[in-house]
């Protein structure tokens, strides 16, 4: 029976770690957004999903300021939001 060296066994989990690498970019590879998606629009979004969703906030607000009913309820309810926050936080400190 032979028992591996040191040396042996060091080259073994070398090998072993390398084809785990392997293994591991190709899996990673595989489940970036960008590959699950051929379309390409569907991809450029997945890549730039802040200066998106920067752009539907714009319309959003765009949309909200047309509509003054709409635009006076979204102030109210943030209002209410930044009370309600406040309100919390003062009562956390008389907790703690």
């Amino acid at each position: 029976m032979h028992k591996p060296t040191l040396a042996e066994r060091r080259h073994e989990l070398v090998q072993r770690c390398a084809e785990q690498r392997t293994g591991l970019a190709f899996e990673l590879r595989a489940l970036r957004p960008s590959a699950i998606v051929d379309n390409p629009v569907a991809g450029y979004v997945a890549g730039h999903k802040k200066l998106v969703l920067g752009g539907l906030a714009a319309v959003a607000a765009l949309a909200m300021t047309r509509r003054r009913r709409l635009a006076g309820l979204a102030g109210s309810a943030m209002s209410a939001w930044r009370l309600a926050q406040g309100a919390l936080g003062m009562l956390a400190r008389y907790r703690g």
